[in-house]
């Protein structure tokens, strides 16, 4: 069962060994939860909605995840120029 359910959620909204971080982007809602026995795992969902809204995705977090994000955010920032009308 995913700690990202809604259902999850509730029945564990924050406890001291499961950490919660959320970190929004853009109109995506990127959730990682730390667990104890689980391991690391990520939810995302959209930003805007109704709080139970579901997850589009989740699973574990990948050793390369970190790397792919960066690489992600380093692309964007050469498009800086081009981004939100700028261009």
């Amino acid at each position: 069962m995913s700690a990202h359910s809604t259902k999850a959620r509730g029945r564990h909204p924050e406890t001291r060994t499961v950490i919660r971080r959320a970190f929004p982007v853009a109109h995506v809602l990127f959730e990682v939860i730390d667990h104890p026995e689980n391991g690391v795992t990520f939810g995302l969902r959209t930003l805007y909605g109704p709080e139970n809204r579901p997850c589009l995705f989740s699973g574990h977090v990948e050793p390369q995840q970190a790397r792919e994000l960066r690489a992600l955010a380093d692309y964007l920032d050469t498009l800086k120029g081009k981004i939100g009308g700028q261009g």
